[in-house]
């Protein structure tokens, strides 16, 4: 039996799920009330604007459109994620092959995700509303979430230290203009049950202020046996101080409590004269030999920020923002031993972590004119700090004769004999302050040049469990950004563009023999060639890229249990293209191909050559999206992924074999009086393939079985 982290009271949000179904009305009526004298009605009449052509916030580059952005971009929005009812990292971009998942919503590394052959960086690779997060460990909750934006490649200019896969940024849903209010519930296979409530609107003269509510609550067995019970609650406001100065604030909780889950496999001890990795097994298959593991998260974050129009070509944003992370944790995995599928235990009993981020950021945005050059200039400044509390290293149920098992039978009955040291201490401090600017500058009609450049100062301090520094790596490095931009229309930009990227070398898992060792920060360099198109009724994009990373791997030469070093180079290069077309009023395709082709470089000779671990050569998808014009409101959808094979470690002794998924549901949206009922289904693997799947090097996982979704929202 695990104990919560102290001073982290449980909360549990299901009565107040249940609650707001009865009161969140009379909360309405209130807010109508305070309001109807000032609301006037005002007919719109024009034309959605495309994903493509919204302006997002882009880090230093300020508020750019797909179109307008020289690097690949995916933006998936919650109405998507609700009809496919995604309830985790791994399927948020299933419809792009560039994107490969590395970890399950039932594991440690649910927020593992691989963009053109390169894993995010999860201490500087994913933003909540643009604020740093550290997503190492945590399945964050969708429904509080409006879109998740992927900027893809080198972002060391734009965004500060990152790994040049890419940024994710979670948008969190904002109030609305007009009062909403759903709720909806689900279940899925295997016995979990989904509660989610969201509210929003305006009140006060005018509709001043602003806010929206979002309660979710998840509860049940998974399909392999564990048990999940999870609450989320997100509160944003926003107050119109005068016509050009508003002020937002957005809180997120979540607590998330997963005991049991899907253990790692490794083939660290696996020989090397086997002839290829065990039959895949069933993902239902429970291998909890511990029934003591378990795998709990609990975040907090609060954000707040004012946007000011200076002028009507100037505007200012200045932000702050708050994340604490807590993990506690008793983590089992599994050391595959033959290719018959023995293997043997051991037990990580004790992983407590915790990290407290605080960045603040100011960025001004404006254009002016220089005869006949027209300039779209941003500059900001920003700092933020990262601080690392880690507990002393316990004694580990090691594998061994005695913690025996075999994939495909029943998992041995083993007790946790381990010794743990509650004592915790402080592993490391991080600090980045930057100073950034970047001009677009429009030359005539169709071309324009972009330049940017970012200057940090970059500190990371160490320390072993006795109190010693280990480490004290400062720089001060410089990143750069060029682009070429060409718009023959308004709709369609080609682009070449060159960034570079710094990534934090961040601390060595306790997977290897040198657990804890604080790495100094890695170079990439990026180029990248690419158009994009978006006509309205069909829309394309294709990119060739080439990067060169520092390269960062295990070496198993002089250690059997593996040291992981940083030496040499990789390098990624590649093609992907993608598009969609309505071929339909009610019939839309889309499909993306990437090839990818990842080597090492001039690293241990013993590997120059091979290819990277955990990247296909080859992934494609396709999609359908119906409208049934016989049947009001009800749409289908069905996509097919295939991602090729992979190398399982850096000396290329076995592959994951390729595997092709087939997803399939659908939505009938519905009114029942004065109110709509949306009806969702959603099938994952429908044809409930048994396949591994790569996590990084010599780790492997199960992959998921067939899940079937069922969900049911009331709009009031």
């Amino acid at each position: 039996m695990h104990t919560s982290l102290p001073g982290v009271p449980r909360r549990r949000l299901g009565l107040l799920v249940a609650g707001l179904f009865a009161t969140v009305p009379h909360i309405h009526a209130i807010a109508q009330e305070a309001t109807v004298g000032a609301m006037l009605t005002v007919t719109v009449n024009g034309e959605r604007e495309s994903d493509a052509k919204q302006a997002r916030s882009r880090g230093a580059l300020g508020s750019l459109s797909d179109l307008e952005t020289p690097f690949a971009t995916a933006t998936v929005g919650s109405e998507r994620l609700e009809d496919r009812q995604v309830t985790t990292l791994a399927n948020v971009f299933s419809e792009d092959a560039s994107v490969s998942t590395k970890g399950g919503t039932y594991t440690q590394s649910a927020y593992a995700i691989n963009v053109r052959g390169l894993t995010l960086d999860f201490t500087n690779g994913y933003k909540i509303d643009g604020q740093p997060f550290q997503m190492y460990g945590v399945e964050l909750p969708l429904e509080t979430v409006e879109s998740v934006q992927l900027l893809k490649g080198a972002t060391g200019f734009l965004y500060g230290f990152a790994a040049p896969g890419g940024i994710i940024n979670y948008v969190t849903k904002r109030p609305t203009e007009q009062r909403t209010f759903s709720a909806s519930a689900g279940y899925t296979s295997g016995g979990l049950l989904r509660e989610h409530i969201d509210t929003g609107g305006r009140f006060g003269d005018n509709g001043r202020f602003g806010y929206r509510v979002n309660l979710a609550h998840e509860e049940g067995d998974t399909y392999n046996g564990a048990a999940l019970d999870r609450d989320a609650a997100s509160v944003a406001l926003d107050a119109r101080l005068s016509q050009d100065v508003t002020w937002s604030a957005n809180l997120l909780y979540q607590e998330r409590d997963l005991k049991g889950g899907v253990p790692t496999v490794s083939l660290q001890v696996y020989p090397a004269a086997s002839a290829g990795l065990p039959v895949a097994l069933d993902g239902q298959a429970d291998l909890g030999a511990y029934p003591t593991t378990y795998y709990d998260s609990t975040m907090y974050m609060g954000t707040s920020a004012i946007d000011w129009r200076l002028g009507r070509d100037w505007k200012l944003n200045v932000n702050y923002g708050y994340s604490l992370k807590r993990i506690d944790s008793s983590i089992e995995t599994l050391y595959l031993t033959s290719q018959s599928g023995n293997y043997s235990n051991r037990l990580n009993p004790f992983y407590r972590p915790e990290l407290t981020y605080h960045a603040v950021n100011a960025i001004v945005e404006g254009s002016f004119a220089t005869g006949a050059l027209k300039h779209r200039v941003s500059f900001g400044a920003g700092r933020q700090t990262l601080t690392r509390m880690l507990n002393v290293q316990s004694a580990l149920s090691l594998f061994g004769p005695d913690t025996v098992g075999n994939l495909y039978a029943a998992p041995p009955a083993l007790v946790d004999t381990s010794v743990n040291n509650p004592r915790v201490f402080k592993i490391s401090d991080y600090a980045q302050k930057s100073v950034f600017a970047s001009d677009n500058v429009d030359i005539g009609e169709h071309w324009s040049v972009l330049a940017g450049v970012r200057y940090m100062d970059y500190r990371n301090l160490n320390w072993n469990a006795a109190g010693a520094q280990t480490s004290d790596y400062h720089e001060k490095p410089t990143t750069p950004t060029v682009a070429l931009l060409y718009k023959p229309s308004a709709d369609t930009t080609f682009y070449t563009s060159y960034v570079e990227a710094l990534e934090d070398g961040g601390t060595v898992s306790t997977t290897y023999a040198n657990a804890n060792e604080s790495l100094p920060p890695l170079t990439s360099r990026q180029a990248e060639l690419g158009v994009k198109t978006d006509r309205g009724n069909w829309g394309a994009s294709a990119a060739l890229f080439r990067v060169k990373r520092g390269a960062a791997y295990a070496d198993y030469s002089s250690n059997p249990q593996g040291i992981y070093v940083q030496a040499g180079e990789l390098r990624y290069q590649g093609l992907e293209v993608s598009g969609h077309a309505d071929l339909q009023r009610w019939l839309t395709v889309n499909a993306g191909a990437t090839w990818l082709d990842a080597e090492y470089r001039a690293t241990t000779p013993a590997i120059v050559g091979n290819r990277i671990e955990s990247t296909p050569r080859f992934q494609a998808v396709l999609g359908v999206n119906a409208k049934v014009p016989q049947v009001a409101g009800l749409s289908l959808h069905a996509d097919a992924s295939y991602v090729g094979a992979q190398e399982v470690n850096s000396a290329n002794t076995f592959e994951v074999p390729a595997v092709t998924l087939l997803n399939a549901g659908g939505a009938w949206r519905t009114r029942i009086t004065d109110h709509y009922v949306t009806l969702r289904l959603q099938v994952n693997n429908l044809a409930n393939r048994a396949y591994w799947y790569s996590t990084g090097s010599n780790s492997l996982q199960v992959g998921a079985p067939r899940q079937v979704s069922v969900n049911a929202r009331f709009d009031y």
